[in-house]
């Protein structure tokens, strides 16, 4: 088997929620192959050590990262910031942001919402401010959340503005949001309006 069949179990494995599945594979691949790791494996890899809560094995694949020269990778990086993010806090995840050379409305999202995650809802305001794109729905649910965390209602007004006008009022996460930033504001009639819609 080449790369690209070991990718597709791995990948595949990760994708359904067979984490444990994808490092098995991996590790399968590295000890008994001489078939090399890339990018789209590492991704899938560090992805699997962040919803297994798995830091010390997240930070040997972004070792592998590093010596496999895929580290400047994008994909690579966003799925770093992400781990970090969920398992190490923020100090990481800022270091692979700050290196990201090609940063991307992932790289955006994957900080702000590692930022939020670790109740720095301050800074995860500040980011979003300074985006450099155009914010997509992640974006938006991720932001309004964090104007909850700040208790800034005038800020979520125009977040929820903008989600009407950029049409986002139909995605089930910036729903989500919306709902529990109106009912954790004890604005309970609005959830319950921006629910039946």
């Amino acid at each position: 088997m080449d790369t690209a069949c070991w990718n597709a179990v791995i990948v595949g494995c990760t994708n359904n929620g067979y984490y444990l599945n994808s490092l098995r594979t991996f590790n399968l691949m590295r000890r008994e192959t001489q078939v090399s790791h890339d990018s789209i494996t590492l991704v899938s890899v560090i992805s699997a050590c962040g919803n297994l809560d798995l830091l010390l094995e997240g930070q040997r694949s972004h070792g592998l990262t590093v010596k496999t020269l895929v580290d400047a990778d994008i994909s690579v990086q966003n799925a770093l910031i992400a781990m970090y993010g969920k398992l190490d806090g923020v100090h990481n995840a800022h270091l692979v942001f700050n290196f990201c050379n090609n940063r991307n409305l992932c790289s955006w999202n994957c900080m702000i919402s590692a930022l939020s995650q670790n109740n720095d809802a301050k800074e995860a305001l500040a980011l979003f401010c300074s985006l450099d794109f155009e914010p997509n729905e992640i974006t938006i649910a991720t932001i309004i959340s964090v104007c909850t965390q700040l208790g800034l209602p005038g800020f979520g007004k125009k977040i929820h503005g903008y989600v009407f006008r950029f049409q986002f009022h139909t995605n089930s996460f910036v729903i989500a949001a919306l709902v529990d930033s109106y009912s954790n504001s004890g604005r309970l009639e609005r959830a319950a309006t921006v629910f039946r819609h």
